[in-house]
């Protein structure tokens, strides 16, 4: 696998990966990461091709989905911990 560009946002990361027939787009932010893959096809051949594809409201449910997370995470060590104060994402350099 290997990276073939990004794509500028400024919500959170978004790196663009291609491997074989497959390119696979990865969300990160803070602790959290989602990926998708797509096959490659006539209308995805490459990074532009991505671009298009990734509108501005695919990444608003993907900026849904990591408030998601966070707050999942949060119940679950809630329930593990029990009274702890809520814990803030550490940012990973």
């Amino acid at each position: 696998m290997r990276i073939v560009g990004y794509i500028e946002n400024e919500a959170c990361k978004v790196t663009v990966f291609h491997q074989g027939l497959r390119f696979m787009v990865k969300f990160e932010d803070g602790l959290y990461e989602q990926a998708f893959k797509f096959r490659e096809s006539d209308k995805i051949k490459g990074l532009n091709d991505i671009k298009t594809l990734i509108d501005k409201a695919f990444i608003s449910e993907v900026m849904i989905r990591f408030s998601e997370m966070r707050q999942s995470t949060g119940k679950l060590l809630g329930r593990f911990i029990g009274d702890a104060p809520e814990f803030e994402d550490e940012e990973i350099i």
